[in-house]
């Protein structure tokens, strides 16, 4: 039997003129609510927006425990519906503020919804988690008045309600619309960490790791650089959003389901506990300062962006990923205000190409390598070198022969996620060999290289560098101090490595 012939994009239209014509009858009509919904769901099972009437959902709670209703929950979207959504010729900020109320509480539930649909049958207005404190514009409303406008309405529609996009290519276009500072997720990620943090501004996990990280900005930066303080709270939330994103995009190179880690076990894909029982990587992903709401039981930001990771196929890499995602969550005049430039990956390839005439047997030094431009070609200059050699010998290279030191605690992030992404294939191969690797650690180091800090007298007669802190523990006559033997300090895999095993006890509550 042949299979019954799909409908032509002039049926479609055909049909979209049709129903708008009579989802705005029931509107010009003054019918209520009831017909208008009837209407508008008539529309988008005739223009196959659905397939399935039972895809839309009506009078369905927005979070797990709530009283409220949605008027209907359609895929990612929930859409409720007013007689008139104009009041004295504007939009009632009550409708809005019931709509983002809905869309907030789901994702803390979550129940991965993320777009928020107001209607009346004649004008929509598409709200998404974070919209709610971002100031309100009118221009954001859409208006369909004519029957002859279906087909732009169901491209509208189409837009806001298909998630059907999946193995999405990694581009440079792809991660700015999807995951840059104009995309929904980092609307919604950034809302829900706004939330979280400040609900838990005094919690001290949150209250330590945000002083930190002002005053490592500071030093790098300058003593302004971050802003007033509300600037700097915004900016610390994208930089909290930009380094969660990394790290659960660097798993998915390595094959894990983020999606599922992240409802089972949060906290684990930003401590580095998952990827190193997957991959056997180290210091790559901790427990530094950006995953205090991890820490503190917030996670729905970590669903979110998860699922919108899993949307992609990481099998294709992306050129120059950590710089593109860092240039799309800052915006270009906090980038310009805060002293940071990019150096273009031509360029950096040029040089690696002129200066570096012999990777095999050179060690290269970054000692401000931001998001890592030169890092990626220096590995892969590497690991053009030594082609045919056993991947565990051309990891080893890779570990001993680049190192990178930022002062930024971000691009320590971002440039750690670089030397693991340009040397994916081989950590891969090394791993399943008959030689595999006991520890593999990236050698990206935070740090000051140029010593703005230094002070003359750290190195005492007996071999020690004293570091000073500002923390002062209760019934102790000074601030606390620590002591390194400088023979340690001279090793830094395996200082890099202890480090990383206190760390670990200290989340074990261990001594």
């Amino acid at each position: 039997m042949q299979a019954p012939l799909q409908p032509t994009l002039d049926q479609h239209n055909e049909v979209a003129t049709e129903y708008l014509g009579k989802l705005l009858e029931r509107h010009n009509n003054g019918e209520p609510e009831e017909n208008i919904r009837m209407a508008f769901r008539d529309f988008i099972l005739r223009t196959g927006i659905i397939a399935d009437e039972r895809e839309s959902i009506a009078e369905t709670p927005p979070g797990l425990d709530s009283n409220m209703r949605v008027d209907f929950h359609i895929r990612n979207t929930y859409v409720e519906f007013k007689r008139n959504l104009l009041v004295g010729g504007s939009i009632d900020p009550g409708y809005t503020r019931q709509l983002d109320d809905y869309l907030l509480e789901s994702v803390k539930s979550g129940l991965g919804v993320q777009n928020g649909i107001l209607t009346d049958g004649k004008h929509y207005l598409k709200r998404n988690i974070g919209d709610h404190i971002l100031p309100f514009s009118e221009n954001a409303m859409q208006v369909f008045d004519r029957a002859g406008q279906g087909a732009r309405l169901r491209e509208y529609l189409n837009d806001i309600i298909d998630t059907t996009a999946q193995d999405i290519t990694p581009t440079g276009l792809t991660l700015t619309r999807h995951l840059g500072i104009d995309s929904d997720l980092l609307k919604q990620a950034t809302a829900l960490l706004k939330d979280a943090h400040d609900r838990n501004r005094d919690n001290p996990t949150v209250a330590v790791k945000r002083k930190l990280w002002q005053e490592l900005l500071q030093v790098a930066l300058g003593q302004d650089s971050t802003g007033d303080p509300e600037a700097a709270d915004w900016l610390y939330i994208r930089h909290t959003y930009l380094t969660t994103l990394v790290a659960l995009i660097l798993q998915a190179h390595f094959g894990i389901d983020v999606v599922r880690e992240a409802d089972n076990a949060p906290q684990a894909l930003l401590n580095g506990a998952t990827l190193t029982r997957h991959t056997g990587l180290k210091g790559v992903i901790e427990s530094d300062l950006f995953q205090w709401a991890a820490e503190i039981g917030e996670n729905a930001h970590i669903r979110a962006i998860a699922r919108k990771v899993a949307q992609f196929d990481w099998t294709q890499r992306a050129e120059e990923l950590a710089a593109t995602l860092y240039q799309n969550t800052v915006s270009r005049e906090e980038r310009r205000r805060m002293g940071e430039y990019y150096t273009p990956r031509w360029l950096t390839q040029a040089m690696v190409e002129e200066l570096i005439t012999e990777p095999v047997d050179s060690v290269v030094l970054d000692p401000a390598c931001g998001s890592g431009t030169f890092i990626e070609s220096l590995a892969q200059n590497i690991i053009a070198a030594q082609a045919g050699q056993h991947p565990s010998d051309t990891l080893a290279k890779l570990q001993q022969n680049i190192i990178g030191i930022d002062l930024h605690p971000v691009a320590v992030q971002l440039a750690k996620a670089t030397w693991v992404l340009s040397s994916h294939q081989v950590i891969s191969a090394a791993r399943v060999s008959d030689r595999p690797p006991a520890d593999i650690a990236p050698p990206i180091y935070l740090g000051d290289s140029l010593q703005l800090r230094y002070d003359r007298n750290n190195l005492d007669s007996h071999g020690y560098i004293t570091l000073r802190t500002t923390e002062q523990l209760t019934g102790e006559a000074g601030p606390v101090e620590f002591q390194i033997p400088m023979s340690l300090a001279r090793q830094p895999d395996k200082f890099d490595l202890l480090m990383l095993d206190l760390a670990n006890a200290i989340d074990r509550q261990a001594d």
